[in-house]
C-alpha cells in the first residue's frame, strides 16, 4: 500500500507520498504522484497497474484548462463512470456475477486550479456506498485543510492533527500558511509515517498545484522547504514562550486529556 496526503495552503496545494511499492514481497520503487494536465495533478494508492491505467486515462480525458469547478466534476465523474462501466460493471457481468464487483479499485487525491478562482481538492475511487452496498464511483471535495489516503493514512492524520493543533497555538490554520511552509511540512507528515507504517517507504514525493501550474520538487527543494518551515515556526512560537503563563497555556493546547 502506500501514504498519500494532502495540506491546502494560502496559495495552492500540496501533494506527497511516499514511493514504496510491493511486488511478489518484493519492495520496490513506484511513482505515486503524477501530473494531469498543466495546472491538475493527483496522488493515487493502489494496484500500480491500476493507478498506470487510472493516470493515463485522466491525461487523455481531462481537459488542459479548467474553466469552472462544476467542470471539473461533471469530466472527472464522467472518467470515473466509464471505467468503473468497463472494469468493475462488465467484468463482474462476463464472470457471472449478478451485480457489479471492485475488480478496479485506485483511490486518489486530486488538486485542480481552474482558469479563475483557488485552487481545490477532490477525493475520488471505486467503493460501496449506501444501504444497498452499491458498488460506485465516489468524487467528493475536501473541505478540510488536510486529508490522507492509504495503508499509513491513521498515522498521517494524527502527524498532521498534531500540527494542525500546534499551529492553532498562535491563532493560525494550516491553510493560512505559505505554499513552501506546508511543503515543509508535508515531507516531516510522510517521513514519520514511514516509521510506522512497514507499507510506507523509500523516497518522499511532493508536488504542488498553484497558479503556476504542476510542478514536483527535488529533494533539496523538499529540505530547503522543511528548513524554511522550522524557521518560521521559531519566530513564530518565540514570542509566546516569553512568558510563564503563555508557555503554559501552549503546552495544555498541545496535550490535552480530551
Amino acid at each position: 500500500m502506500t501514504t498519500v496526503i494532502s495540506i491546502k495552503s494560502k496559495d495552492g496545494i500540496i501533494l506527497a507520498s511516499d514511493s514504496q511499492g510491493t511486488s511478489s514481497k518484493v519492495k520496490t520503487t513506484i511513482k505515486k504522484v503524477f501530473k494531469i494536465k498543466s495546472h491538475s495533478g493527483i496522488g493515487a494508492s493502489g494496484d500500480s497497474s491500476q493507478i498506470e491505467l487510472f493516470v493515463d486515462e485522466l491525461k487523455q480525458n481531462l481537459q488542459n484548462e479548467i474553466e469552472l469547478e462544476s467542470g471539473f466534476r461533471t469530466q472527472m465523474y464522467s472518467i470515473l463512470a466509464n471505467l468503473h462501466r468497463i472494469y468493475n460493471y462488465n467484468h463482474s457481468f462476463l464472470c457471472g456475477y449478478s451485480g457489479a464487483r471492485l475488480f478496479f479499485t485506485p483511490v486518489s487525491l486530486v488538486a485542480v486550479k481552474p482558469k479563475s478562482g483557488d485552487s481545490y481538492l477532490y477525493r475520488m475511487g471505486f467503493g460501496i456506498t449506501g444501504k444497498n452496498n452499491e458498488v460506485s464511483p465516489y468524487l467528493y471535495k475536501v473541505n478540510n485543510d488536510y486529508v490522507s489516503i492509504g495503508s499509513g493514512s491513521t498515522y498521517a492524520r494524527l502527524v498532521l492533527t498534531q500540527q494542525d493543533r500546534l499551529y492553532s497555538t498562535i491563532n493560525r490554520k494550516l491553510s493560512d500558511l505559505s505554499t513552501e511552509n506546508n511543503v515543509g511540512i508535508a515531507a516531516y507528515a510522510i517521513n514519520e509515517v514511514k516509521q510506522l507504517d512497514l507499507e510506507t517507504g523509500g523516497k518522499t514525493q511532493i508536488a504542488i498545484v498553484d497558479r503556476d501550474g504542476y510542478r514536483e520538487l527535488s529533494y533539496d527543494e523538499q529540505t530547503k522547504c522543511h528548513q524554511m518551515m522550522t524557521a518560521n515556526l521559531f519566530s513564530s512560537l518565540n514570542e509566546y514562550f516569553s512568558s510563564n503563563d503563555k508557555t503554559s497555556k501552549i503546552i495544555k493546547y498541545l496535550f490535552p486529556y480530551e
